[in-house]
């Protein structure tokens, strides 16, 4: 009998699941690590499960040489007694509002087995949609939106993505590239899975090649604008009832953090002032605007009102205010 890859306490009614990982190379500015450990905290998610110890087992090392602490287990003694269990936490959350957040571990071996308890969870919890979110560093203006790209599993997805200020990824299309786990996860999903929606979302948090106070490169670890730029899309994509007025002034203060340490490097070496601007003059992103959702109602009173105006008909020449 095969073991079970999947432990869901709870089957909660799911509309969408926004998922991310730990220890992963696709973890610029903390947005896969980090923005569904954010959503979990805000929104006072109960752990509802988790794929299991045969996970642990098939897809994850215990060590690896030189890395001391990086590639082990998680393991809790207390009074010098073992107080959980050693694990490798790929776990499930239910946030309410039909919305179940993931986050996990990348996984060393056996994407296969991975991704076979990923949708497993999927399909228990009614075929949902979903979104894996990740990161990479790249040059960008501090205080600009962030450039959001994505790969999507179903080409019927492409317009609405579009539509919510999304750019589309040829990753790979040009020379060998391996995936992120999220781009893996999207093709297993595209590949095995048809009938899931799945999309990854990836955004460029600023990183600069010049060093800095601690030795490493000027940027942003925790790039709070690109958690917002993400969930600005992905509130409206899904309607979700998010607030996140809470980011504006952490990314602000970071994006002034980052400008400083950018203008005083710019101050001592022109060519380095000369890159920045290069960066500034060439940042391309989609940008986006959510619709804004009128009260029940109010287009008939707007009606109302404008019918009251004598505006240009078909045959006008629409400068009749003009004059």
């Amino acid at each position: 009998m095969a073991e079970p890859l999947i432990a869901l306490d709870e089957l909660p009614e799911t509309r969408v699941i926004i998922a991310g990982w730990r220890r992963q190379w696709s973890d610029g500015g903390n947005i896969s690590s980090g923005m569904p450990r954010w959503l979990i905290d805000k929104l006072s998610a109960r752990r509802i499960g988790q794929m299991t110890d045969e996970i642990s087992r098939m897809c994850f090392p215990f060590q690896v040489a030189g890395t001391h602490d990086l590639y082990r287990p998680r393991a809790a003694f207390n009074e010098g007694l073992p107080s959980r269990p050693m694990q490798w936490d790929n776990g499930f959350w239910d946030a309410g509002d039909g919305l179940v957040i993931f986050l996990g571990i990348e996984p060393w071996y056996r994407i296969d087995l991975y991704g076979q308890a990923f949708f497993e969870a999927v399909s228990a919890l009614g075929n949902p949609k979903i979104a894996a979110v990740e990161g990479y560093n790249g040059p960008a203006p501090p205080e600009q939106e962030r450039r959001i790209s994505c790969v999507y599993s179903k080409a019927a997805m492409a317009d609405e993505l579009r539509q919510h200020g999304m750019l589309f990824s040829s990753y790979g299309s040009q020379q060998r590239q391996g995936p992120t786990i999220g781009m893996a996860m999207v093709s297993l999903a595209h590949y095995q899975h048809p009938d899931v929606e799945m999309v990854r979302v990836g955004a460029m948090a600023p990183m600069f090649p010049f060093s800095g106070g601690s030795g490493g490169q000027l940027g942003i670890t925790t790039d709070h604008r690109a958690f917002y730029d993400i969930m600005r899309r992905l509130r409206a994509l899904y309607s979700l009832d998010i607030d996140l007025s809470d980011l504006r002034p952490r990314y602000e203060e970071e994006a002034e953090r980052l400008q400083e340490s950018l203008d005083r490097v710019a101050q001592r070496n022109d060519e380095a002032r000369r890159y920045i601007e290069r960066v500034r003059g060439e940042h391309n992103f989609m940008p986006f605007e959510e619709p804004v959702e009128l009260p029940p109602g109010i287009e008939g009173t707007l009606a109302d009102i404008l019918g009251q105006f004598d505006l240009p008909g078909e045959d006008d020449d629409g400068l009749a205010g003009a004059r």
